[in-house]
Order: structure tokens, then C-alpha cells, then sequence
């Protein structure tokens, strides 16, 4: 019996095991972490010690740099007393970054958390919520070497426009203690720190390279006129590509004067303001003469030359002929994608204007509309100012004002110094950016941006319209039953062309769905009143079992039903409103997870999927690459004069306040948009 009792522990133990390994523990959520002694000892050595108190900026500070109040320690501190005052400012640090690995998904190590403590603490939290290749690379969405990894935290060693020495090689520790837990280990690294200059395009003046390596690449940079040659030093030392790297260096460029031998032009002299443009595209092969010795400056540029060139400066390839104008291959492959109206294609040979211009433009490097301001006085064009923006397009100065003449033809002049600044946008790398409160955010590429026309829009609250070539907008409404009970018929003769109506939700706490106790009333009066009708969701989903859930309920609820509409997943972030709401913390990749599940089954259903959502969601908690196939519903800019979106959109809901007959209340209102 004892061996027996043996082999049967023997054999739980066995069980057990096998047991274990078919079921792994479960992952354990992210619980937060606290600075470590190597975070502390890194703030501690670059912010210095200060036993008695300082005044700097409008603000006291003792030990390690901790802000404090007037007259707080008039004995001073000591060592002990000022880490544990660093330890108490630190927390809000630590909270910020525990929120967005929290948020992320994500588990730091020790080392990378330490790394981002020191970063953070000198530079803020406002980089969390950036777009930087430091935030992409912590996110995982960026795969990077090391030294990609040093140069992502270098990059921010600027204060008043000017590298920080100290700073940079703070950057540097920061980078060895994310990689390696060891902050000692920066010495891999190099910095060069590019002196900048006026009249100089620069992509950074701010590179990292592998001690005991070679200077492979200097950071790119345009100077009109002239070519990069190398770096000098303060000392006089000259660095040129292939030069050993041996320590932190701060250089300026040596700039070597062009000296142009291809061809010279009767009409382009050294005098004329346009000389070096022409030139150095000429020099490239860019552009040529006339066959007879000119260049012909001041006349129009056809439309057929300007395509040609603007496509090829823009990264696109060259077109064979597929007509009888030699431009031909360039007018398909705009027309192709709808980049200029056939009315400039159809006459390759006449004139383009510099409107027409700076649309072709945006369209082929993939910019949108600016919202901001116009910087020139005669036009109020949002692709204009995006591209005088970044450099590409500028004016001319007259009467006190600075003025583009949209309507007047491109010369060839001035054909030259737009592909030149053009040639270099592209690259330098340049990309688009969008403002939204205190975020810069790159615009997405490759995503549909918004074309309509601004000045189409007309109207406010219940009567805003659009009128564009080539779209036909219908009105409409979207309820719940906050709407109450509605007449469908006085509605309908109100002007509403369509609606859209809530199904159900998910409740933001519990998580659980409810019905919208009107949705049956609704669906019956609209159709019996002749309005297009479609159906929304409104998600609070985070995962995509919960978001299948939702959508097979929505179809539950449409069977025997016809809708001539689309079926929107309505995802919201509650945010402030509701700060223990489960959807706050969803990552992004979550949530575009959740929006994918959705609209694929509303495809495969046979319906039409959509994607509502509102500025923030838009722009922060979006992935909109993921969601460039589905049509999308904004929400912004209640009650404004046009939508100031950048990304394109299906549906504008344009007021949450409008009135219309048949309702008692305030409904929100919409603007369908349908492209001929």
C-alpha cells in the first residue's frame, strides 16, 4: 500500500504538471513602477546639488532642483532631505508614464522606465502624446537600431533653437540606460552638433554615430547656390565623410560654391533673382533650355511641362508618352488619380496657373489642407498654405502685403524655384503635421485627406449646405431616444433627406448592451416618410469579441428590415466626462481592432460599413491607415463655417443643437457627401 500511495502522488504531481503547462499563468496587467537608484543617480549628477535655496524664472529651488516654496527651507537642505524632495516631484512623472504603458499595453524594463523618468522630468510629458520616432520606438510601432534608438532621444537636446552640449550628452546616458540598464554605457555613442545658419534647409542638425566608426552621413542640408562639402569644428578641424569618429563634436558646414559647366543660357545671368535655381536644375538635368541658347524665364509654364516636372520632384516615376503630346503619360497618371479637373488635362500645352499648381502639388506629396491662417492676402487656400507653410510655395510682396496671385500664370522662373524647394522638401523628409491642442501629430500617409472646398460650405446650424463639382450632398439627422417621439412626415418636409438611427449601446461602466427604446418607432416612421435610413452602434468595446457582440446584436435588430444606409460603429472615448469609464484607457490598437471586427462583418452581411467618430478619437485614438477601406462619419466643429478635418469623410455632423420640424428638442444634423 505504501508503494501504491507513492505512485499516486507520484502521478497527481505528473497531472499537476501537465496541467500547468497546458494552461499558462495569466499575464499579469501592468501595475505601475517607481524610479530606480540609477534614475535618481542620473538626475542627481546633471542637475547638481544646492544646499540653500535659488530663485530662477519666477520660481525657488533647492537640493536637486526641486521647485519649492519662498522661504520653505531657510536652513537649507540636506542630501537625504533633497532626494527625498525629488522623490515626491518625481511622482508625477512616474504617474504620466505609468498611464501611458498602461494605456500601450506595454511592460518597460527597470532600465527603460529609469531612461524615461530623466527624460520626461527634463522635457515634460507633452512628447507622450507626440508622434516622435521616440515615441514610436517605446510603443513598439518603430522597429530601430541602437544607434536609431541613441539618435531618438538625442534629437531633443535643443534649447532656444540651439544643441545643448550637456543636454546631448544627458540624451546619450538616457539611451544607454533605456538599451543596456546602464547609463555609463553612452560612451558607444558620438553626437554632432550642426551650427545652424539662415538661408539653409536643414532635415536635423543633429546626429549620432558609433564611436571609433566613420562620419558615414552628414545630416542633409540645402544651401541655394552651393554644395555640402563637410563640417569644420571651433578648433578648425575639418570632418569629412569617412573620417574617424572619435568624441562629441559641435561643427558648422563647409559650403562649397557651385560652379555651373552643363550649359549656360543667353536669358538666366548671375544678376537674376532666378540664376542659381535654373542652374542647378539644369545642372541636374532637370530642367533645359529653349534649342536656341535661351532659357525664356519669363514666359508661362504649360501645363504638360509643370506635370512632368512636379511629379518627378515629388519622388513619382517617369511616364512614357501614351498620346500624341509627349506630356501624355503624365495627364493619365494624374488623371488616374483625380489630381487636377480634365478642363487643365485636356490642353497640355496652355498655361497653368499658380492655383492649379499648388494643388497638383499638395496631391502629389500627399498634403492636405491647412486650416490656419492664409499667410498671403489675396487667397484663402488651405493647400496654399499648407505648402507656403513647409517653404515649397511663396509670394511676392507688394504694397505692404505679402500676395501669392493664384490666378496669374507660372513662368518658368518661377516653375524653377518651386521644383528646387520642392526637390528638397521631398528629400529632407519633410512631412505634414496637424495641431490639436497641445499635440503635434504627422498626418497619416496614405490616408484619404480632406478635398472639399471650403468656401462650398454655407450656412450654419440647421441650414448648412455644400456646393462642390462633381458632389452631391443630402441632409440629414441622426437621433436616439433622447429625440423622444417625432414626427417622420413634418421631418421629411423639412428638408431631411435622410437619418441615421441609434440601435443600441453599450453602457460605459457596467459594459453591458441596451436597446434603444425607440429604435422600432423610428425605423417604421422614417421609412414610411421616404427618408434613407441607416443605423449606428454606439461602442463602448475593448476587444474585439465585444465589438463582434455588438455588431451581431445590430444585425439581430435589422432582420426583416431594409436600410439604404450605412451601419456605423459609433466609438466614443468618454474621457473627462466619465473618468472610470472602460473605454478611457483602450490602446489605439485596440480600438482599431474593435472598428476592423465591426465593419468587416457589415460587409460580409451585405451592408455598407462606416466609422463615426469625433476630432480627439480622430486624431488620437485612431490608427486611421487601418481604416482607410471603411467611410468615415466626423463629428467636429459644431455650428462652425466649414469642417477643419484634415482626413477625408463620407458624413459631416455639423451640430449637435440643430432644430427641425417634427422634433421637439435639439437634434444633431448631418451632411451626406456623395462623389460623382
Amino acid at each position: 500500500m505504501k508503494q501504491i500511495r507513492h505512485s499516486l502522488t507520484a502521478l497527481m504531481l505528473l497531472a499537476c504538471l501537465i496541467a500547468q503547462a497546458a494552461c499558462p499563468a495569466p499575464v499579469r496587467a501592468y501595475t505601475g513602477m517607481t524610479a530606480g537608484g540609477a534614475c535618481l543617480d542620473l538626475i542627481e549628477r546633471y542637475e547638481g546639488f544646492s544646499r540653500d535655496m535659488y530663485y530662477e524664472n519666477g520660481h525657488w529651488y533647492v537640493g536637486y532642483g526641486s521647485q519649492v516654496a519662498e522661504g520653505a527651507y531657510p536652513n537649507g537642505v540636506t542630501e537625504d532631505e533633497a532626494e527625498a524632495l525629488l522623490r515626491a516631484e518625481l511622482v508625477r512623472t512616474e504617474a504620466a508614464l505609468n498611464s501611458f504603458f498602461a494605456r500601450n499595453g506595454l511592460t518597460p524594463t527597470q532600465g527603460q522606465f529609469d531612461a524615461l523618468v530623466d527624460f520626461t522630468y527634463t522635457l515634460g510629458t507633452s512628447w507622450l502624446s507626440g508622434t516622435s520616432a521616440l515615441v514610436k520606438i517605446v510603443r513598439g510601432d518603430m522597429e530601430a537600431s541602437r544607434r536609431e534608438t541613441a539618435r531618438a532621444f538625442g534629437v531633443w537636446s535643443h534649447a532656444g533653437g540651439m544643441v545643448l552640449p550637456g543636454l546631448a550628452q544627458r540624451r546619450l546616458e538616457e539611451a544607454a540606460l533605456y538599451l543596456d540598464g546602464d547609463a555609463s554605457r553612452s560612451d558607444e555613442f558620438c553626437y554632432l552638433a550642426v551650427t545652424r545658419e539662415d538661408g539653409v534647409q536643414y532635415a536635423t542638425d543633429f546626429a549620432v554615430y558609433e564611436r571609433g566608426g566613420t562620419y558615414d552621413a552628414f545630416p542633409v542640408m540645402f544651401r541655394l547656390g552651393y554644395t555640402l562639402s563637410g563640417m569644420r569644428t571651433a578648433g578648425g578641424d575639418t570632418l569629412r565623410l569617412g573620417d574617424r569618429v572619435t568624441r562629441n563634436r559641435a561643427a558648422s558646414a563647409v559650403w562649397t560654391k557651385n560652379n555651373y559647366v552643363r550649359r549656360s543660357y543667353t536669358d538666366v545671368l548671375g544678376a537674376h533673382w532666378f540664376y542659381d535655381y535654373v542652374m542647378e536644375l539644369s545642372e541636374d538635368g532637370v530642367i533645359d533650355g529653349r534649342g536656341d541658347g535661351t532659357y525664356a524665364p519669363n514666359l508661362p509654364t504649360a501645363t504638360g511641362e509643370a506635370l512632368k516636372l512636379i511629379l518627378l520632384a515629388a519622388g513619382h516615376p517617369e511616364q512614357p508618352a501614351t498620346g500624341a503630346h509627349w506630356a501624355s503619360g503624365y495627364a493619365d497618371f494624374v488623371r488616374a488619380r483625380g489630381w487636377l479637373p480634365e478642363r487643365l488635362l485636356a490642353d497640355l500645352d496652355q498655361p497653368i496657373t499658380r492655383l492649379d499648381v499648388a494643388h497638383l502639388i499638395a496631391d502629389a506629396i500627399g498634403f492636405g489642407q491647412s486650416f490656419g491662417d492664409s499667410p498671403f492676402a489675396d487667397v484663402d487656400d488651405g493647400f496654399v498654405t499648407a505648402l507656403a507653410n513647409v517653404g515649397v510655395l511663396n509670394g511676392m510682396t507688394a504694397h505692404g502685403e505679402q500676395l501669392y496671385c493664384p490666378d496669374d500664370s507660372l513662368t518658368r522662373a518661377e516653375a524653377s524655384t518651386i521644383v528646387w524647394r520642392l526637390r528638397n522638401t521631398v528629400a529632407l523628409g519633410t512631412t505634414q503635421t496637424v495641431t490639436y491642442g497641445s499635440r503635434t501629430l504627422d498626418v497619416a500617409a496614405g490616408v484619404p485627406l480632406n478635398h472639399y472646398d471650403k468656401s462650398g460650405f454655407s450656412g450654419s446650424g440647421g441650414t448648412m449646405t455644400y456646393t462642390g463639382p462633381g458632389v452631391t450632398v443630402l441632409r440629414g439627422i441622426d437621433v436616439s431616444r433622447h429625440q423622444g417621439k417625432i414626427d417622420w412626415n413634418a421631418v421629411k418636409a423639412d428638408g431631411v433627406d435622410f437619418a441615421i438611427l441609434r440601435v443600441g449601446g453599450r453602457y460605459q461602466n457596467s459594459g453591458n448592451i441596451y436597446d434603444d427604446v425607440y429604435f422600432e418607432e423610428y425605423y417604421s416612421g422614417a421609412r414610411a416618410a421616404g427618408l434613407k435610413l441607416g443605423v449606428y452602434f454606439y461602442s463602448q468595446a475593448v476587444s474585439t469579441a465585444e465589438a463582434v457582440e455588438e455588431i451581431e446584436y445590430t444585425l439581430s435588430k435589422l432582420k426583416g428590415k431594409q436600410i439604404d444606409g450605412p451601419i456605423v460603429f459609433d466609438w466614443e472615448t468618454a474621457g473627462s466626462d466619465n473618468p472610470d469609464a472602460r473605454s478611457n484607457d483602450v490602446p489605439v490598437s485596440v480600438v482599431c481592432d474593435c472598428a476592423v471586427a465591426f465593419c468587416e462583418r457589415v460587409k460580409a452581411a451585405g451592408y455598407a460599413p462606416m466609422v463615426y467618430m469625433n476630432t480627439y478619437d480622430g486624431y488620437v485614438k485612431y490608427d486611421l491607415s487601418r481604416l482607410a477601406g471603411y467611410d468615415v462619419w466626423y463629428a467636429g466643429q459644431y455650428n462652425g463655417d466649414y469642417p477643419r478635418f484634415i482626413y477625408d469623410f463620407a458624413m459631416w455632423q455639423y451640430t449637435d443643437r440643430g432644430s427641425v420640424n417634427g422634433i421637439g428638442g435639439r437634434t444633431d444634423m448631418d451632411l451626406w457627401f456623395f462623389r460623382d
